[in-house]
């Protein structure tokens, strides 16, 4: 895919993205499951844990409770509406996202990563989905 990418023109590359992604919603989300195909492919010969943090915010409480290192994402978009810059956004009310602070999305990297080195080999590896599930909305 990578070298398709390299030699192909823009052109040809907008025509075949449509039926390359399939089911997939956008490039986003097919190179991070291609990521995992490609991963798990060695899942028979290293131990390996695919984490899935949901939309990760600043921290709760480590290193210290609002801590950020950028403002991508929706630490940016809360920056941008508290200065006033972004005073509207179009969006559908009907949908919620799922946010993890930092800290806590990290502390379920480090358990999936001591849930593999603590049990036996696999040839699957495991897949975990880092998220809050209906307890910090945005």
């Amino acid at each position: 895919m990578l070298d398709m990418v390299q030699w192909m023109d823009e052109d040809i590359l907008d025509v075949l993205t449509r039926p390359l992604l399939k089911n997939a919603p956008n490039t986003y989300a097919y190179t991070k499951c291609l990521t995992e195909e490609l991963v798990g492919e060695y899942s028979s010969q290293l131990p390996i844990a695919i984490a899935r943090p949901s939309i990760v915010t600043a921290a709760w409480k480590e290193p210290i409770p609002g801590w950020v290192d950028n403002l991508n994402g929706p630490t940016g978009l809360i920056v941008g509406a508290g200065k006033g810059v972004i005073r509207t956004m179009h969006c559908d009310a009907s949908l919620e996202a799922d946010i993890m602070p930092v800290d806590v999305s990290i502390n379920g990297l480090i358990l999936a990563a001591w849930k593999v080195g603590n049990n036996p080999p696999s040839d699957e590896p495991l897949v975990v989905n880092v998220t809050s599930y209906k307890k910090v909305k945005l």
